[in-house]
């Protein structure tokens, strides 16, 4: 076995400043705030940057390439929340990595607004969330509940 310089490094954990990424996760300690005005630093784990900017890019990638225009936006989200339930089912592993998650979930809505938009060759693509949400509302496997 080897030891990689950029990977290896000492961390202070004992307050909120510094943290590690291992298998996906950022661990480190945050900051709690309880009544009276105490804090606690509890160690949690949030999916790391690398892995949050690898989850848009799968999502990217399916939900993209025109040639999927002629399904129906619910045969789309079928196939993505197979993709979702695994993200989910991997990173939602303490209550602070929710508020994480909960900007995947953004990104997938607006994603598919992109696509809702194409299909019905809109001229604002950015345009008419709400009817989105209305199609996709209880099909939609979201990664922050």
């Amino acid at each position: 076995l080897s030891l990689h310089k950029e990977k290896s490094r000492l961390v202070n954990i004992w307050d909120d400043s510094d943290g590690f990424d291992f298998l996906g996760f950022h661990h480190r300690k945050f900051p709690i705030r309880k009544k009276g005005g105490r804090t606690f630093f509890i160690m949690n784990h949030v999916p790391s940057k690398k892995a949050m900017k690898k989850m848009r890019k799968k999502i990217k990638d399916y939900t993209e390439p025109r040639h999927k225009l002629f399904m129906d936006i619910k045969d789309l989200v079928k196939g993505l929340n197979r993709r979702l339930q695994g993200f989910k089912n991997y990173y939602q592993l303490s209550p602070m990595s929710k508020r994480w998650l909960n900007r995947i979930d953004w990104y997938v809505l607006q994603r598919l607004n992109l696509f809702h938009n194409k299909k019905r060759n809109k001229r604002h693509k950015h345009a008419y969330l709400q009817d989105t949400v209305n199609k996709v509302q209880f099909i939609l496997v979201k990664l922050a509940n």
